[in-house]
């Protein structure tokens, strides 16, 4: 938890914003100190160098997926359809009031893929492979089914369309996502 004016959360979400806008690239010290409206020298204060702010980032990402999944109410009864209905509003959100979010984390990507943590911690923050895994056992599936790794892959895949290559006429995503999503959940 942050303290009291300690402009770290700032910092960080400022940064996420840059990311999504302009890409790793233009993420720099002085671009967040003007992002955030702060003195010249600030975002350096408190992160020494460009590997502490995107591990600052990345860790902010993280913290807003975490309270945006455990505020969200996981279906009852779970079934195949109730779960494809949950996960289609959840990619559907990510792709759009989290939009942000979602953008930072594909800037971030090449940035972190050289540090296993970081990127297992990015990678997370989207999708969890463990939670996928134990949704696929909850319906029904072996453990260890590769149908865990294929709904992440697919998710994957798909909230990268919905970012860089959506259709004019799809309209309402959700429909399409859920019957995918079922499909691989049965």
């Amino acid at each position: 938890m942050a303290r009291p004016g300690d402009r770290r959360p700032l910092i960080a979400d400022q940064a996420i914003a840059i990311l999504a806008r302009g890409g790793a690239r233009a993420l720099t010290h002085h671009a967040v100190d003007r992002e955030a409206g702060i003195a010249a020298g600030s975002t350096s204060y408190y992160f020494r160098t460009r590997d502490a702010l995107v591990s600052a980032a990345v860790e902010r990402i993280r913290h807003h997926s975490r309270t945006a999944f455990d505020a969200a109410a996981a279906p009852d009864p779970l079934t195949p359809g109730t779960a494809s209905a949950f996960i289609a509003d959840q990619l559907h959100d990510l792709a759009t009031r989290r939009r942000e979010h979602a953008l930072a984390v594909v800037a971030l990507l090449p940035e972190v893929a050289e540090v296993p943590a970081l990127r297992r911690s990015l990678m997370g923050s989207l999708f969890s492979r463990e939670l996928a895994g134990g949704l696929v056992v909850a319906l029904g599936h072996p453990p260890g089914s590769p149908a865990a790794d294929d709904l992440v892959d697919y998710l994957m895949g798909r909230l990268l369309s919905l970012l860089f290559a959506p259709r004019e006429d799809a309209g309402d995503d959700r429909a399409a996502t859920q019957h995918a999503v079922e499909r691989l959940l049965r």
